[in-house]
């Protein structure tokens, strides 16, 4: 049955609890194939089949509770850290709180079956101030339905799936890599060809004092992120807050018959 599947039969329980903890922790191990392997160990040993997904809940939920409390805790500077590999991390958090709210029972439900919402959802749900309780029900939900989905397609297809998990899992690894690899490097380059193509020249607030002075009239947008614009009781005079995360739905409205002051932080 190969090394990988006899380490799941051996380690049986434990093993599906270590590799779905991991998953949801965040780090890039598949749990799905762990899950489908346990399926199809199994199907001949019915008796062991609540071990098995009483493991795979409860490696979900020690993950997903910690990242719940982690954005409780931390709040919306949890949500920033996440999104950080994205090109817009405002935007991103946004967008993901935007999605949040909207369909927060459904987001919790089946985030386990999208990569990446899976990380971001139980901090969201703790930032949102979102009850416990409720949340710790529908994860619970979505992590049985997620794990019962890999064990029962393990149960199904029994020795097929094992005989080629070994095969699958070092392909899947290679994919993993090639494609982590693929995504920095373009992500490198395309942030260099925005800092090229958009990059503009700095101003001293001496340089721009005198502009406003002597009547330019510039227009002063303030982009700071929000949680240094609320905690400052300062802001230029005549400036427009733009918020960053809104700033690409307010960019084709922008006036181009003045001088545009970006201020950030």
């Amino acid at each position: 049955m190969g090394d990988f599947v006899a380490f799941v039969a051996r380690y049986g329980v434990a093993a599906v609890f270590l590799f779905t903890f991991l998953e949801n922790a965040g780090l890039p191990v598949p749990a799905f194939p762990v899950l489908m392997i346990a399926g199809a160990y199994v199907s001949t040993r019915e008796s062991a089949l609540p071990l098995i997904l009483g493991a795979a809940v409860a490696g979900a939920l020690l993950a997903d509770g910690t990242w719940y409390h982690i954005g409780r805790w931390g709040g919306r500077r949890v949500l920033g850290h996440l999104c950080r590999v994205s090109f817009n991390p405002d935007a991103c958090v946004e967008r993901s709180e935007l999605g949040f709210r909207r369909r927060r029972g459904t987001a919790i439900l089946f985030a386990k079956f999208l990569p990446g919402v899976n990380t971001i959802t139980p901090p969201l749900a703790g930032a949102s101030a979102m009850p416990f309780p409720s949340f710790l029900l529908l994860d619970s939900a979505g992590a049985l339905l997620w794990a019962g989905s890999g064990v029962l397609l393990g149960y199904v297809f029994g020795e097929r799936i094992a005989e080629s998990a070994r095969g699958f899992q070092g392909a899947l690894g290679w994919l993993l890599l090639a494609g982590l690899a693929g995504t920095v490097a373009w992500r490198a380059i395309y942030r260099y060809w925005l800092v090229k193509r958009y990059a503009a020249f700095r101003l001293a607030p001496e340089e721009v004092h005198r502009k406003m002075e002597a009547g330019e009239d510039p227009l002063v947008l303030d982009l700071r992120q929000d949680e240094e614009y609320a905690s400052s009781d300062r802001m230029v005079a005549g400036a427009v807050r733009v918020r960053p995360a809104s700033f690409h739905r307010r960019a084709h409205h922008l006036p181009r018959d003045r001088d545009l002051i970006f201020y950030c932080s």
